[in-house]
């Protein structure tokens, strides 16, 4: 029987998001588990929240400045304490982990850092938009966290945007690293924001998934024309008040590199004026709605092929 995957999940705690009235702002490895269970998941990869603690979280909350803190280095606690907590709770080995990491700063130290936890990870990850860190810098000085990646077989997730106000994360941006290194394999999330030309783009490079986390709460900035997705004029043709259909559509194009993720617990966001809720069944029962071969493409085969490649 097909074992099915949820590939995109954080566990851990984000102060500065609890302080600036952010929400979510926590989750559990347990309760993740208890997630899963419900909605029929099997296993899940999983990483820290995206504001580690190495940031100063009263700059953040009350002013929204990114300020490494003294004597810290991105991601030098959560990588490790996930691990632990993985370690204690989950008996039956159902989570893999991705290491978090910031391209922009201390890299030399992070990579330090989560040489050690080879064999424990399965993965890396990157959310550069919260934390204001250029990905492009993968492409210079930044190369030793790809060639970690390339040295170990570590596949990599990248977090992604369209809006012409996130210079950190731009799906351009991601491509271009993607080319750059083709022996790694990348997960582009979020469905590109449902950027037609974008995913055509992807579809061609054989080094490349891409997933569809928070897949309800984009379908409908889809359907608000909200600036997080790609415009109209770029937008992928499709019924925005169908969302399984939709996920439908984007397999298709992908030709089996589409991957389900629910973005655990960012299937919800409540921040400043924004307030949009969904939980983890709601998600899954998309999934759930599609027929048979293609659940079990991006559920199942897609996500085996991204994680192990030709090997388990």
């Amino acid at each position: 029987m097909a074992v099915v995957y949820d590939v995109h999940t954080h566990v851990g705690l984000d102060q500065g998001f609890f302080l600036r009235g952010w929400w979510p702002y926590a989750a559990t490895a347990q309760n993740l588990l208890e997630l899963m269970d419900a909605s029929g998941i099997d296993r899940a990869v999983c990483f820290p929240f995206t504001l580690p603690s190495a940031f100063d979280p009263y700059a953040f909350a009350s002013s929204g400045q990114i300020r490494l803190l003294p004597q810290r280095v991105p991601f030098d606690r959560e990588n490790e304490l996930l691990g632990m907590e993985i370690e204690r709770l989950d008996k039956n080995q159902r989570l893999l982990q991705f290491a978090m990491f910031d391209p922009a700063r201390c890299v030399k130290e992070q990579v330090r850092l989560i040489e050690p936890l080879i064999g424990r990870i399965k993965g890396l990850k990157a959310q550069t938009t919260v934390i204001q860190s250029n990905l492009r810098t993968l492409l210079d000085e930044a190369r030793p966290i790809m060639e970690l990646a390339q040295r170990n077989d570590l596949p990599v997730l990248f977090h992604t945007a369209v809006a012409p106000s996130d210079a950190w994360a731009q799906v351009k941006d991601c491509l271009d690293v993607a080319r750059a290194y083709p022996g790694v394999r990348f997960n582009l999330a979020h469905s590109l924001r449902f950027h037609g030309a974008l995913l055509r783009e992807a579809a061609k490079l054989p080094n490349v998934w891409v997933d569809c986390s928070a897949h309800l709460v984009h379908c409908q900035l889809a359907r608000e024309s909200a600036a997080a997705v790609a415009p109209v004029a770029d937008r992928l043709e499709a019924d925005y008040t169908q969302p399984a259909r939709v996920l439908a559509t984007i397999h298709e194009m992908l030709g089996g590199r589409c991957l389900w993720g629910s973005d655990n617990p960012f299937m919800s966001w409540c921040a400043d004026v924004i307030r949009v809720i969904y939980s983890y069944a709601d998600e899954a029962a998309v999934l759930h709605a599609l027929p048979g071969d293609v659940q079990r493409s991006i559920a199942s085969d897609a996500p085996e092929a991204w994680l192990f490649g030709g090997a388990r």
